[in-house]
């Protein structure tokens, strides 16, 4: 949990990038090319975001945008069982929750044996505006498939910070300019590198004064 707001924090900031195209804006305003009449974003507000996973990173996600007015929907078995909990949130099915988001984002955990959660089937069940966001595992989404769904405008967008195979120097979504990617940088923050040492830290203080032991690996 200790990089926990790191990670919500950069999925939102891969949200923002994508709906007002700030990295071609960046690129093209460095250039000297003023590009104001030719680059229009989207807003979030009204906008269906559904979350896949609801762990504490979908939830910190969740809070993080209260203030944007969207509608937030959740695929997770354990929200059920909190549903008093989180009032506002909609928990659907997999099937509604791909077909009907505007925003997509992955907070779950891989399949254990490395099959992908989402393919070429599930992105033509999207809307072809909607945009996906991966900081969870690179397994997740198929990249091939990602990348010919973005090709093919199944999908209008799409922001990765995680892949199949990692570190990532070659990788078939390189060069897409729908495809916003970073190196796996989520949860790296100065603030909660901090928070994780000191967790560690207090485990293993625990440990000796204690014998407790506590997420071991």
């Amino acid at each position: 949990g200790g990089n926990t707001n790191a990670t919500a924090e950069h999925t939102l900031a891969l949200i923002l990038s994508l709906i007002r195209n700030i990295p071609h804006a960046n690129y093209t305003t460095h250039k000297g090319n003023w590009e104001k009449k030719n680059i229009k974003g989207f807003e979030l507000s009204n906008k269906t975001l559904g979350i896949v996973g609801f762990g504490n990173v979908a939830i910190r996600l969740s809070n993080l945008l209260e203030g944007f007015n969207m509608n937030i929907q959740a695929y997770s078995n354990s929200l059920l069982k909190r549903q008093n909990k989180f009032p506002k949130i909609k928990n659907v099915s997999f099937d509604e929750l791909i077909s009907t988001s505007d925003i997509i984002s992955l907070h779950c955990k891989g399949h254990p044996e490395g099959e992908s959660l989402i393919d070429i089937k599930h992105f033509k069940k999207m809307k072809s505006n909607c945009i996906i966001i991966n900081t969870a595992r690179g397994n997740i989404i198929n990249e091939n498939d990602l990348n010919s769904a973005l090709n093919e405008n199944l999908i209008s967008g799409a922001a990765i910070d995680v892949y199949f195979q990692e570190p990532a120097k070659k990788n078939i979504l390189f060069n897409n300019p729908k495809a916003i990617l970073t190196p796996h940088i989520a949860a790296s923050t100065h603030e909660s590198q901090i928070i994780v040492a000191k967790m560690i830290a207090e485990q293993i203080s625990d440990y000796l004064l204690n014998g407790n032991l506590i997420n071991t690996v």
